[in-house]
């Protein structure tokens, strides 16, 4: 078959995918494979297709089939693999063929922005950075590759640089709300009017969408409480969560089902059969709810000498899906009980540490801070019993307001927009902890986020002792850690250690109300105890 007969095969196959002809589709690319073997892109929508239905062994095989077949193929075909292996978490393997683009090709110019985007959420960022600039030198200009390269200046740390490349995207283009929450996000009070001035002026646009809207109330939240403005400010967090919450689905009684059966499928015997894998590295899980302290700790566990840091994991979960062959929603479901019971912890421990090797670089000690992790630690322990796990915990009132006032991704944290369903899910945080520490006692360190920033070296100190590590001092010297952070946290972790978020829901003590009575138990449950711990 010549290659115009192969590309209008490829053609078809394309608009049944689109069509969610999946069958159809399926067909074609079978055909093409035997027809050219050697080429990935077959191979790629085959891997979506077993995405989409659940075969998450099957998306992952087909997924590593393209992978193989990207030497000297074009730049948009290579980066069409490199997507779709993110979407099965092959980090390392997305990494890995993204190298045979070179971006100083002129052939390749048209793909440097996607090029850097992606190696951006691969966390290179110095090669995305790099291509980024690449892009805008041969001519990709405008509002949003600007952004783009303010982001990843954040997180590099040149802030001045980052600071100009954000404005110079509002610059170009006034409505781009997402530009204008960037610039409000470094705590600038000069020039917080005109700020808040032009994102008025910008909702004021016709044309400004949801995500529009969204970012700029936002914004104005942040300038507004920069300014010691709260009741403005407060308005205008209550009219950002509005608006994402009428994008985002999000369930509580589904949630609270779906935790219930969690704890339900993981009795007292959970442990009687553990898997048996290898011991010669330690993964430490940091986990709790986001905006916790969670990053804070993993900076001062990365001034250890004897611990790595990889950000945010998502293997632990990838690998239980990999197991059972079946993919997890977002948001968990009452099925979670029956899926965590046909888990095999021997495969699902042995593929997590072989899977996060090449972050861990080495053996030994090294971190997952992929805060959501809570939801496993009993499968966790089950799966790698020497694992470490520590638990961040919060005042439940500061918990909740730095979830409420934090805008995530798309789809990620949907119980944050709204109070009621930030209370449920702090409560129902709160429960399947204690479930974890009642079936796996001593085994989950807690720290204190009020403790980790009043008395760092003690709870440094603490925390190595759980390690069993030597006490190391100076580790909590976070400004002498120069790892590159993606977080949500990453400007904050660039100042030293302060306590001046402690108690930050008490300027807001009015609109927190309702979580406050939502949680009262939990509430003078976690004064009781820190007046004990003062005692």
């Amino acid at each position: 078959m010549s290659q115009a007969d192969l590309q209008t095969v490829w053609l078809q196959a394309i608009a049944h995918f689109q069509r969610e002809e999946l069958q159809e589709a399926e067909a074609l690319c079978i055909q093409l494979i035997k027809l050219a073997p050697e080429r990935p892109l077959a191979y790629t929508m085959l891997s979506r297709i077993c995405h989409a239905v659940g075969l998450v062994r099957e998306a992952t095989f087909n997924a590593f089939q393209a992978s193989q077949c990207c030497a000297g193929e074009s730049a948009e075909d290579i980066i069409v693999v490199a997507t779709t292996l993110l979407e099965v978490n092959e980090q390392q393997l997305a990494h890995a063929v993204l190298g045979y683009i070179d971006p100083t090709h002129p052939a390749n110019a048209e793909c440097l922005l996607d090029l850097g985007r992606l190696y951006s959420v691969l966390e290179d960022q110095a090669n995305a950075l790099r291509c980024i600039r690449a892009a805008r030198a041969a001519g990709r200009d405008g509002a949003f590759i600007a952004h783009m390269e303010g982001i990843v200046l954040s997180f590099l740390g040149p802030i001045d640089e980052s600071i100009a490349a954000c404005e110079e995207s509002v610059a170009k283009d006034a409505a781009y709300g997402h530009a204008h929450w960037s610039c409000a996000q470094y705590g600038r009070k000069d020039g917080a009017r005109v700020r808040i001035a032009r994102m008025r002026e910008a909702l004021q646009d016709p044309d400004a969408d949801v995500d529009d809207i969204t970012y700029l109330h936002y914004g104005l939240f942040k300038e507004f409480d920069t300014l010691g403005e709260t009741d403005e400010a407060w308005n205008a967090l209550m009219a950002g969560a509005r608006s994402r919450r009428s994008v985002t689905v999000h369930d509580t009684a589904q949630e609270t089902a779906a935790y219930d059966a969690l704890i339900e499928a993981t009795s007292d015997r959970f442990f009687d059969h553990c898997a048996k894998v290898p011991r010669n590295a330690t993964p430490i899980f940091v986990v709790g709810m986001p905006r916790t302290g969670t990053t804070l700790l993993e900076r001062i566990l990365g001034n250890h000498p004897q611990i790595k840091t990889c950000g945010e994991l998502n293997d632990f979960r990838q690998q239980m899906q990999w197991a059972n062959n079946q993919r997890l929603t977002l948001t968990l479901d009452p099925g979670i009980g029956d899926f965590v019971a046909r888990v095999d912890p021997h495969i699902v421990g042995s593929r997590y540490l072989i899977k996060t090797a090449w972050a861990a670089e080495r053996d030994g000690l090294y971190v997952d801070k992929h805060p959501m992790n809570f939801q496993w630690c009993g499968p966790i322990l089950k799966a790698i019993p020497h694992a470490k796990i520590i638990n961040l915990r919060r005042h439940p009132l500061d918990s909740c307001f730095s979830n409420l006032k934090e805008l995530f991704a798309h789809q990620y944290y949907p119980y944050s927009y709204q109070l009621d369903e930030l209370a449920t899910h702090y409560r129902n945080y709160a429960r399947l902890m204690r479930h974890w520490h009642a079936i796996a006692p001593g085994r989950i360190l807690d720290v204190r986020y009020e403790d980790l920033v009043a008395q760092p070296e003690v709870e440094a100190r603490r925390v190595q002792a759980y390690l069993g590590l030597p006490e190391i001092e100076g580790v909590t010297n976070i400004v002498a850690n120069k790892k590159v952070t993606t977080t949500a946290s990453s400007l904050q972790v660039r100042q030293p250690i302060h306590t001046r978020n402690v108690g930050g829901w008490r300027r807001y003590a009015a609109g927190m109300a309702p979580v406050e009575a939502l949680l009262a138990d939990l509430v003078a449950e976690y004064d009781a105890y820190v007046t004990r711990a003062a005692a």
